[in-house]
């Protein structure tokens, strides 16, 4: 009988989603549920003064980048906005006035330590002028070995002004409880 409540119990938790797990103190329960959606407060718009900045902090000097003459010859036509620039303004689009950080605190976490990105894939060439917007979505909130930590992981997209996604990657971040 034990076992048929275990299976069906262990079956309702996957089913429903829910995520428990067992702490010190008994059972966490997570809050942030999977799929919430952590829209950017901002657009920005991209002009050229934006692009060289950018392109000498990052040490992206490649010609299809910094040489107008040469990116004319190019399918692009103009200078393009670099992979990883790309995903520098989006993270930091998402990360503007702490929007990640508010999120977590209205459930009483705090960012510990950012610990990576995974699956980037750019979709759509960024150029001058173009307006960048960022949507996250949640994926997940699990607790770690160390009972005191978190693992906040995320999935973000930035859009361009014609709503063509640009960039689509997931970062993952430790979180603390706040005390």
């Amino acid at each position: 009988m034990k076992s048929k409540k275990r299976k069906f119990f262990s079956r309702f938790l996957k089913t429903k989603r829910i995520r428990k797990h067992i702490k010190k103190e008994g059972w966490f329960m997570c809050k942030i549920a999977a799929g919430t959606k952590i829209l950017c407060r901002v657009n920005r718009t991209l002009d050229k003064g934006d692009f060289s900045i950018l392109h000498q902090l990052n040490w992206f000097n490649m010609s299809v980048h910094s040489n107008s003459e040469y990116a004319r010859r190019t399918w692009f036509k103009e200078r393009s906005l670099a992979g990883p620039i790309i995903f520098t303004v989006a993270d930091g689009l998402i990360h503007n006035a702490d929007n990640i950080a508010e999120f977590l605190a209205g459930d009483g976490y705090e960012i510990y330590a950012y610990i990576g990105v995974n699956n980037m894939k750019i979709n759509s060439p960024v150029m001058f002028g173009d307006t960048l917007r960022a949507e996250a979505e949640v994926v997940e909130l699990r607790p770690t070995k160390n009972q005191e930590r978190f693992l906040f992981v995320y999935k973000n997209r930035a859009y361009n002004q014609r709503d063509q996604q640009v960039i689509e990657y997931q970062t993952t971040m430790m979180v603390t409880k706040k005390e």
